[in-house]
């Protein structure tokens, strides 16, 4: 399942949205917003994989620390 999608913004910018919380996406403290569609569809696509990353990391840390 992908967290992450894109939400169309007027003047044909784009925003990612955490489909979670149904509100602009942050990456660090900044919010990702205001790109192209090529820009957004490339953020979309490298916040879905580091939220992967994070939920299977943490998984594992728990196998590890089960030991």
């Amino acid at each position: 399942m992908r967290r992450f999608n894109l939400r169309h913004e007027v003047d044909d910018k784009w925003l990612v949205v955490d489909g979670i919380t149904m509100e602009p996406a942050t990456l660090g403290d900044v919010q990702v917003s205001g790109m192209s569609w090529a820009e957004a569809c490339d953020f979309v696509d490298l916040m879905n994989s580091l939220d992967a990353i994070e939920r299977h990391s943490s998984r594992y840390a728990a196998a590890f620390a089960a030991e």
